[in-house]
């Protein structure tokens, strides 16, 4: 017996007013909805069972594995193809049996409401680990985003903009599009002093030429 596409869904950067058209179709289409108790407090007004998970690959991949002959769908944060498990989802199941639908990630909210261009951003992920850098070629950049993780991810997010050094300038964009949506830029040693958990985007740009 074939079985349903698992339908994986970007549920945006918080609010409910930006999970796109397509994406509210898939999720009241869909028998099961997967994802965290926050996403899944996104619909409440849904009757499929809703299965809670951490987000953490395993519980995911395990919750698939038990509703694979039902209409699945996995909501995930932001748009599935950044920072996201969509990417470990479509590579251990296959192309051929999921379905992806683009979402708002926090990164367009963020240079949106700065009123910039994203088109030559380096974006880094902090979210799950600390990536490697290399201070030399990050200063070649025109501009850097970092969504944050955990504490880790804080202090790291910190030393890079120790790094770069006084030429560039940190705005962080927290809780976009959330009522208590904040956006305001931090030192270094604020960075590292921000409470926890900080759900941003953290804008490095330059102030005046190196």
């Amino acid at each position: 017996m074939a079985l349903n596409p698992i339908t994986i869904i970007g549920c945006g950067p918080g609010a409910r007013e930006c999970v796109t058209l397509e994406a509210m179709s898939a999720i009241r289409q869909a028998e099961v909805l997967i994802g965290t108790p926050r996403l899944l407090a996104l619909f409440p007004d849904l009757t499929a069972p809703a299965v809670a998970v951490s987000g953490r690959r395993a519980e995911v991949f395990d919750a698939i594995e038990q509703h694979r002959d039902r209409k699945l769908a996995v909501l995930v944060t932001g748009d599935p193809g950044l920072a996201s498990l969509a990417a470990p989802i479509v590579e251990s199941f296959g192309l051929a049996a999921c379905r992806v639908i683009p979402g708002i990630s926090s990164v367009q909210v963020a240079f949106a409401r700065l009123g910039l261009s994203w088109e030559q951003v380096r974006i880094l992920s902090a979210h799950a680990s600390c990536p490697q850098y290399d201070p030399v070629l990050m200063q070649r950049e025109k501009a850097i985003a970092v969504l944050s993780g955990d504490a880790n991810s804080q202090a790291w997010i910190s030393s890079l903009a120790a790094a770069l050094g006084p030429q560039w300038q940190a705005t962080i964009a927290q809780n976009l599009t959330l009522p208590d949506e904040r956006i305001f830029t931090a030192s270094p040693g604020e960075l590292a002093k921000l409470p926890q958990p900080l759900r941003a985007v953290i804008i490095f740009q330059r102030t005046e030429k190196a």
